[in-house]
């Protein structure tokens, strides 16, 4: 088993995460429970997925958590999409975090590689 923290696929994610929260504080009220409730629940998914794999002795349980983490990083990357289509995001913001999403996107499919070659 690996501490989490030590991993900076999960370190990139966390700050992802912090950076979707703090933006999203801005969001019309009345997308509490929507959109910004979602957006929240699947960066959120993100580090918890790799903390989860990080926890199991199995590669090929780690592996899985890793493709779940992969899988909300794409519904990140499209719910951010819809904000800014629907003016929730300034563009500079939209631009940075994506900027984050691709990074992480990037990191885990390393990450997911270099894990798989370990069977």
């Amino acid at each position: 088993m690996t501490d989490f923290r030590e991993i900076p696929e999960w370190e990139k994610a966390h700050e992802l995460t912090v950076a979707v929260y703090e933006i999203t504080k801005n969001f019309p009220e009345e997308e509490l429970l929507g959109l910004t409730q979602q957006i929240r629940l699947a960066c959120a998914a993100i580090p918890i997925k790799i903390a989860q794999g990080c926890d199991r002795d199995d590669y090929e349980d780690q592996l899985d958590f890793l493709e779940m983490a992969r899988d909300a990083v794409i519904e990140v990357e499209y719910y951010l999409l819809l904000c800014y289509e629907l003016h929730m995001l300034e563009s500079t913001d939209y631009d940075r975090l994506i900027r984050d999403v691709v990074e992480v996107k990037e990191l885990l499919a390393s990450y997911i590689d270099k894990q798989s070659h370990n069977f």
